[in-house]
């Protein structure tokens, strides 16, 4: 059975950084007959976590009583092998969509409850693109990668981070960006 890819992509932009990294690795992905899901989550309606707890009394399911968008994501996560986290930096940080989606995942951890996580087993990787150079807040997003993947019980296996970009025509003269997205895939 092929491994399912999920991508959660935190750019406004249909065309921009972030999506080219995206679609190099959604290619390669294609390439080994991985299903590859995205969700761009800047078109969607959602709201950040509202830490109400309802989601800690359940255990093999989300949980999440917020009913929007954000609903079918969390389902996905639950499905996926793989989940790549995809954002610009910006303010030193995940895109402000990508930000409210991650505090959403509260709701898969259920370690509180005596329950194992929902990310349990899965793996992470991140993919990050940045105007600036490799310590313009990417290194925190990475971070933030590992600990939700302690905590949670996924493994997390990188990230590929592209700096100095400032146009997809920039991005695109980096080839070796794209040797770095297959060798991450190789890790799935």
């Amino acid at each position: 059975m092929a491994k399912s890819i999920l991508v959660l992509n935190g750019s406004p932009r249909k065309h921009g950084n972030t999506a080219v990294l995206i679609n190099w690795l959604e290619e390669e992905l294609k390439q080994k007959n991985y299903k590859f899901m995205r969700h761009d989550l800047y078109t969607m309606q959602f709201k950040g976590c509202s830490h109400c707890n309802s989601c800690k009394k359940s255990i093999d399911r989300h949980g999440c009583v917020l009913q929007d968008d954000a609903i079918k994501i969390l389902d996905a996560i639950t499905h996926a092998d793989v989940i790549a986290i995809a954002s610009p930096i910006y303010c030193w940080s995940f895109s402000g969509c990508m930000s409210a989606f991650l505090d959403r995942i509260y709701c898969l951890f259920k370690n509180e409850i005596g329950g194992n996580s929902l990310l349990t087993d899965k793996k992470m990787v991140g993919i990050f693109t940045s105007a600036g150079d490799a310590f313009s807040g990417m290194q925190y997003c990475d971070a933030a990668l590992k600990e939700i993947c302690l905590w949670g019980g996924a493994n997390y296996l990188g990230t590929v981070g592209a700096t100095q970009c400032t146009t997809p025509k920039n991005l695109n003269l980096q080839k070796n960006k794209q040797s770095e997205i297959i060798e991450l895939i190789d890790k799935f």
